[in-house]
């Protein structure tokens, strides 16, 4: 019978190595502890974060073992990834696919699946509760199925209770969000089409974090309603960190060329400040600094606002590791 892996990495292993220090630590920060150093093995791991538990208590592995698949893939093109090569071809997509699953798979992410999962279910009860044929409908069925019977009177005070999210709030477990992964394929399509760049920062240290694919645009292109685009917004950014000191750039303008752009220190700062303002809970690094301790304070305090913002009114949904 073989193991499974129970402790999994939200950040692959073989990545974290590249942010070593001398002695082979990676620094955690987060908002209000010191930072601690740690090998890459026993960094950024979480039990069991990708392997949702069943109804008989069996643990589903399918997205743990893709997911490994995939850092395989990745890890030997790393070199050359960071040397700047015009990647073609499987290796190319190799590479697409693994920066769609960071990006899909991190917390951040996971939680944006868990909070549209709570929406759509709240949608779905105030669709029912707004018409009462609908809702006695689904009342007859929940006594046919557990044999209770409800008054007139408490069926109205039930229906009139879920059309005012004010009256409450909803949990939802953080694995509910675990379909985010279903967009893999879409999403390294995309990556794959836009121009890949490789930039080098020799006067600032990069930070990753554990959610390190990042995503800037154009404010002004921004719309109050349907929000800023996302992947497909002509003037977006995407980057994530590849060592302590080269960075990939994605974007759909300009060209693709050989070999690694000149970072300015003030640039590498900036993207280290929009690094540390997405991340959910944490940062990493290959130093211990006083600098990414004062960044990481300022933003990791904060309260994450709500990844989904549904139209109309909806009750607070909180995301919960266990219910």
């Amino acid at each position: 019978m073989s193991s499974r892996t129970k402790k999994q990495h939200i950040v692959p292993r073989f990545y974290l190595s590249k942010f070593c220090d001398a002695d082979g630590m990676v620094w955690t920060y987060s908002g209000g502890d010191k930072p601690r150093g740690d090998r890459p093995e026993a960094t950024a791991v979480e039990t069991n974060f990708y392997s949702p538990i069943g109804a008989e208590g069996e643990r589903f592995d399918e997205a743990e073992k893709l997911l490994a698949q995939i850092e395989s893939n990745a890890a030997p093109l790393w070199d050359n990834l960071c040397a700047g090569e015009v990647l073609v071809g499987e290796q190319r997509e190799h590479i697409g696919v693994f920066l769609a699953a960071q990006y899909l798979r991190s917390p951040s992410a996971i939680r944006a699946g868990a909070e549209l999962m709570a929406s759509l279910a709240h949608h779905t009860a105030q669709s029912i509760a707004a018409d009462k044929e609908t809702h006695d409908r689904s009342i007859d069925s929940f006594e046919k199925d557990t044999g209770k019977k409800i008054s007139p009177e408490e069926r109205e005070k039930m229906r009139e209770f879920v059309r005012d999210p004010n009256n409450f709030s909803m949990n939802v477990l953080r694995s509910a969000g675990l379909p985010m992964l279903t967009g893999l394929e879409q999403l390294a399509n995309i990556f794959l089409n836009m121009k890949w760049a490789v930039g080098h920062s020799g006067e600032q240290h990069l930070i990753t974090s554990d959610s390190p694919v990042t995503r800037i645009s154009d404010p002004t292109t921004h719309h109050p309603v349907h929000g800023d685009g996302a992947f497909a917004n002509r003037t977006v950014k995407v980057q994530f960190p590849l060592t302590p000191n080269r960075l990939i750039e994605m974007t759909w303008r300009g060209e693709e060329k050989e070999g690694v752009a000149e970072i300015p220190k003030a640039l590498a700062r900036e993207l280290n400040g929009i690094r540390a303002a997405q991340a959910e809970r944490f940062v990493y690094a290959s130093e211990k600094d006083y600098g990414i301790t004062k960044l990481c304070k300022k933003w990791l305090e904060r309260e994450k606002p709500p990844k989904i913002v549904a139209a109309g009114d909806s009750p607070v949904i909180n995301v919960k590791r266990k219910l």
